[in-house]
C-alpha cells in the first residue's frame, strides 16, 4: 500500500524548502571582498574638511552612571577641541587634540594632564571612549581610516546569518560586522582594555552616506558608554586656530603624563 502525505503536510514542506533555498541563495549571493571593498570606500573616506557636533554621553563603570553633554568640533585631520559639561550645569572637562598629543583641562581639580599619545591618554585619563578624539571625530562624521584594516583574514556570518563577520588576526581592531551592503553594525579592539562598540540608528546625511545617531561602546572592566548625536555640521574649509586653542589659567599646574612614571591619575 502506498502512503500520501496530508495535503498540509505537503504544503509545509514545499514552503520550508523553498525558504532554504532562498536562505541557500542568499548566503551565496555575499561576496565577502566587494562587501569589504564597499565598506572600505564608504567609511574610509571623508566628504569634508571639518566638523562640528553636539551629543549626550551616558557612561558607567563601578555601577556608577554620569550623564554629559559633549560638543566636539575641529578639523577631521586635527586638532580637536572636546567641551564636557554636567548636563546643563558645569563644565567637566576641557581637551584638545593635535599632532602633539592630547591635553586635558578639569575645571573642579585646577589641573591639565598632557600626553604625546592620544589613545595612551585617553587610557590613563579614564575617558569613555577607548581612542583618540580624531577616532570619534571619524566616527561621528562617518569617516574614519585608522580604524578600518587594508584586508580581512577570514570571513564568517554571524549567528542570525544576516550580517557578515570579518575577522582580523593582527592590529588593534579584531573584527568588523557588516551588513550585505557593507554598512558597520559593529567594531571589537583589543589591547590593554579590548572593547566593542555598536552602530546603530543610522540616517543619511546630505552627502548621501549613512551615519549613525547611536553609539555604544562596551568594554571588559563592565564599562558602557552611549553616545547619541543630537547635531552635526560639515564644512569644507579648515577651522580659524583661534577658535580651536583651549585656555588653561594661569597658576594651573599641567602634568606631563609621559613623565609621570607612576600614572597615578586622581
Amino acid at each position: 500500500m502506498i502512503s500520501r502525505f496530508p495535503a498540509s503536510t505537503v504544503l509545509l514542506l514545499s514552503i520550508i524548502f523553498m525558504v532554504s533555498g532562498c536562505a541557500s541563495r542568499k548566503i551565496q549571493s555575499y561576496d565577502p571582498d566587494k562587501v569589504y571593498a564597499q565598506f572600505k570606500n564608504e567609511y574610509g573616506n571623508c566628504n569634508s574638511t571639518g566638523m562640528k557636533a553636539k551629543a549626550s554621553l551616558y557612561y558607567s563603570s563601578d555601577e556608577q552612571g554620569h550623564r554629559t553633554v559633549i560638543n566636539l568640533w575641529g578639523n577631521l585631520a586635527e586638532p580637536l577641541r572636546l567641551d564636557v559639561r554636567a548636563g546643563i550645569g558645569a563644565y567637566v572637562a576641557h581637551i584638545r587634540e593635535d599632532s602633539k598629543g592630547l591635553t586635558a583641562f578639569y575645571p573642579e581639580q585646577k589641573t591639565a594632564y598632557s600626553h604625546s599619545s592620544p589613545t595612551r591618554a585617553v587610557k590613563l585619563l579614564g575617558l569613555p571612549f577607548p581612542f583618540a578624539l580624531k577616532d570619534l571625530a571619524g566616527l561621528i562624521a562617518g569617516c574614519y581610516p585608522s580604524l578600518i584594516p587594508k584586508s580581512f583574514d577570514t570571513m564568517t556570518l554571524t549567528a542570525n546569518g544576516n550580517n557578515l563577520l570579518f575577522i582580523f588576526d593582527e592590529g588593534p581592531i579584531s573584527s568588523v560586522t557588516l551588513t550585505s551592503e557593507g554598512l558597520p553594525v559593529e567594531l571589537t579592539g583589543r589591547g590593554e582594555l579590548p572593547w566593542r562598540m555598536e552602530m546603530s540608528s543610522y540616517e543619511l546625511d546630505e552627502s548621501g552616506k549613512e551615519l549613525p545617531d547611536k553609539i555604544t561602546v562596551f568594554t571588559e572592566n563592565k564599562g558602557k558608554a552611549i553616545l547619541r548625536i543630537k547635531s552635526r555640521l560639515f564644512t569644507n574649509t579648515i577651522w580659524d586656530d583661534k577658535s580651536l586653542e583651549m585656555a588653561i589659567p594661569d597658576g594651573i599646574p599641567t602634568i606631563k603624563l609621559d613623565r609621570n612614571r607612576n600614572n597615578n591619575i586622581s
